[in-house]
């Protein structure tokens, strides 16, 4: 059973529930980095879904992905610096949005 102490989830055995997300200055898996780079390169089409793009090495994905032939649409609420490479670039929308409206075009 999980219980939160100042707004940090616990186990009932006094243990910490840790998220699986990388923290803020926590090293990112090595072998995460080298499936993603894999995964880039073989992309036709890679999303960014807001994303300042300005952390790397997440921000290399994107150029590797699009140096191999992807397609990139970056949806952001602000400019990224990698817009300028990008087939299509939508700002000032909120994501929840923008997945609601692609999801009513593909008609599910």
């Amino acid at each position: 059973m999980e219980r939160y102490i100042m707004d940090l989830p616990y186990c009932d055995c006094g243990g910490f529930i840790r998220p699986s997300v990388v923290l803020f200055g926590e090293p990112l898996d090595r072998n995460a980095i080298e499936d993603a780079s894999h995964e880039s390169e073989k992309a036709d089409l890679f999303i960014v879904l807001g994303s300042s793009l300005a952390v790397s090495p997440a921000n290399s994905l994107p150029v590797l992905a699009k140096e191999n032939g992807a397609k990139l649409v970056i949806v952001n609420m602000d400019p990224t610096p990698l817009d300028s490479i990008a087939d299509v670039v939508i700002h000032n929308r909120k994501i929840g949005d923008f997945l609601q409206e692609i999801n009513r075009e593909m008609g599910e």
